[in-house]
């Protein structure tokens, strides 16, 4: 065994060890907690087919597709770096994966399941008030909640942080993420001991941390993500700076006319947006030029996709 294990949380990894049909029971077994059924044959040849020329280990978005159970279909994406929106994100996600079900002519009868699976290494903002680390959203009707419409829909959402509260139950999915969260926690060797699968995925990642060229692939995906860290925390700041100094510019002006908090107040928040517009085009440039997808700088910058094709 290496001396040191690659990280999960790198996405690359991620993609790698639950991506390949080598190590397909594996995959089933972690999907099969998270959904609470059983799955049987597990296709993620289908990463090939359906992610195309999306799967760049620098740059390229690293989610997972597999179907299963003659025809379901499933998405699964872990995110180490917060984005806004996440969940319009994964709707939209959902949608692509639905739509590429039918044809033309098609019955809709034929269509089925498609769940998009999101595993964060941070809080959502939008679960803030839900202390649950997996949360399961369906299409309901609005007072009778128990009734969902259909079961086509199914987006479940795990939040690795929410694990390390004590009073969560150690099941067995809490081990696949306290895994996830740090293969070489103490917890999880003692883990290994009752879960084949586990252990079997420890050894498939031990494989993986002693190929040197595909370390050199982790590391400069681990860059990349550090460099989009980086872009998004520069966009913010940068936002935040032009826009308190164009405020308070305005800001006085305004409030030698209609009174110094109103105008203040008003022109920091006109500022900080044209400032945060400003930087984001930066970037957006920048990204362009380094020929980052297009997908790719919608989910840094968050400008829209007409906005970035004329730059």
């Amino acid at each position: 065994m290496p001396d040191k294990l690659l990280e999960l949380k790198n996405d690359l990894v991620f993609q790698k060890l639950f991506g390949k049909p080598k190590n397909s029971q594996i995959t089933a077994h972690f999907l099969s907690l998270i959904l609470n059924r059983k799955i049987h044959n597990i296709d993620l040849d289908v990463n090939k087919r359906m992610l195309g020329n999306r799967k760049d280990s620098k740059t390229g978005k690293l989610d997972i597709r597999a179907k299963f159970n003659n025809g379901e279909d499933c998405n699964i994406e872990l995110q180490v770096i917060p984005y806004e929106y996440m969940s319009s994100r994964m709707l939209e996600y959902w949608a692509e994966m639905y739509d590429y079900k039918i044809n033309s002519g098609q019955d809709y009868a034929t269509l089925k399941p498609s769940i998009s699976i999101l595993i964060t290494d941070y809080k959502l903002k939008e679960l803030a008030n839900i202390d649950k680390y997996h949360t399961i959203w369906n299409l309901r009707e609005a007072t009778y909640k128990d009734i969902i419409l259909t079961n086509n829909l199914e987006l479940h959402i795990l939040e690795i942080p929410k694990i390390n509260n004590n009073e969560i139950p150690r099941d067995e999915l809490v081990q696949w993420l306290k895994f996830i969260e740090n293969p070489e926690n103490k917890e999880v060797e003692k883990f290994m001991e009752e879960n084949r699968f586990l252990k079997q995925a420890r050894e498939e990642l031990a494989y993986l941390s002693g190929e040197p060229d595909f370390q050199q692939e982790v590391k400069d995906r681990a860059r990349f993500l550090r460099d989009v860290y980086l872009m998004k925390q520069a966009a913010l700041k940068g936002g935040r700076e032009e826009g308190l100094a164009e405020g308070r510019a305005e800001g006085r002006a305004k409030g030698r006319a209609e009174g110094r908090a109103e105008g203040r107040a008003e022109g920091r928040a006109e500022g900080r947006a044209e400032g945060k517009k400003e930087k984001q085009v930066e970037i957006a440039k920048k990204l362009k030029d380094k020929n980052i997808s297009i997908e790719e700088i919608i989910e840094i910058t968050e400008l829209s996709k007409e906005e970035i094709e004329n730059l």
